[in-house]
């Protein structure tokens, strides 16, 4: 009897492997030869712990092959959500709606290098921060009015209209409609781009100060960076103005009577501007929901400050 049941033991573990092996071979197929073997496994792997198909979890990462988006971008979004035990169905809905977003950053990016912008020092940096600046309410032509603004100027590149998309989005996220803040968006875009996180600050830090119209900051903001002037003390502190900015005043003019910063430039301008690599403090491509969905309680709204 022993000699018999071995054998078909055997015979059916070397069944099963084959049938392992034949689906393996099925869901790699499936997917472009563009995307590493190596990616595939992984994300596969993390599927089979977590009990979810490995199709399902593969198929956001074909449509980033496909639409010619940086697969291992999305494949880190499908890896977190996995790990976090959000529904698949979520984790897909989110990737692909990333997806999207680094599609039109793509697009943008090609479009300021048709237009004779230097390229961005990190591009996959600065498609993700173009990603969080879309998704933060700053759409598509916005953004391309920025890369019209950045054409020809002096400091425009591809990393200030990174850094100009990011300012506009921080704003949105503080109740300043994406309209509103533009004008503030050209001026960096065409004098280049600004110190991380150095915008919203000033404006909470405005706000803080019983500041109530934004238009007034914006405007302020606006004038300091056309004209190369330093930002750091437009916030009045001191209760002076009705609008809490204190305005710039004393700009030194050229032999054509043009504005300069005067001792502010080298100090507080241009050369404090920074690519999106720089930006230790950005969500980088970090889209709402993925949280909210481990705990219930649906997709998220950007946060307000």
């Amino acid at each position: 009897m022993t000699k018999l049941i071995l054998p078909a033991l055997a015979a059916l573990g070397f069944a099963l492997a084959a049938r392992g092996d034949s689906r393996r071979d099925a869901v790699r197929a499936s997917v472009p030869a563009a995307v590493p073997a190596a990616l595939v496994q992984e994300v596969s792997a993390r599927a089979a712990e977590r009990g979810v198909p490995a199709a399902e979890a593969l198929a956001p990462i074909r449509e980033a092959a496909a639409r010619g988006v940086p697969v291992e971008l999305i494949a880190a979004k499908v890896l977190e959500g996995i790990s976090k035990g959000v529904p698949v169905a979520r984790v897909s809905t989110v990737a692909k709606e990333l997806t999207g977003r680094l599609a039109v950053a793509g697009d943008l990016l090609r479009q300021a290098q048709g237009a004779g912008l230097a390229p961005a020092a990190d591009h996959k940096a600065a498609l993700l921060d173009l990603g969080v600046a879309l998704a933060s309410g700053v759409d598509r032509p916005a953004m391309e009015s920025l890369v019209e603004a950045a054409r020809g100027a002096p400091g425009g590149s591809a990393d200030a209209i990174v850094s100009a998309g990011l300012t506009v989005g921080e704003l949105a996220r503080r109740d300043v409609p994406p309209a509103e803040a533009m004008a503030l968006g050209r001026a960096i875009a065409r004098q280049g781009p600004r110190p991380a996180g150095e915008i919203p600050a000033l404006f909470d830090a405005w706000r803080a100060e019983g500041g109530k119209d934004p238009n007034a900051f914006v405007s302020e903001a606006t004038r300091r960076i056309e004209s190369g002037r330093k930002l750091e003390d437009m916030v009045d502190v001191f209760g002076e103005s009705p609008n809490r900015v204190v305005g710039a005043h004393g700009a030194k003019k050229d032999a054509s009577g043009e504005g300069l910063a005067g001792s502010d430039v080298g100090k507080h301008g241009a050369d404090h501007g920074v690519g999106p690599a720089e930006r230790p403090d950005t969500a980088r491509g970090t889209p709402p929901g993925l949280e909210d969905a481990v705990h219930g309680q649906g997709k998220a709204k950007g946060p307000k400050k």
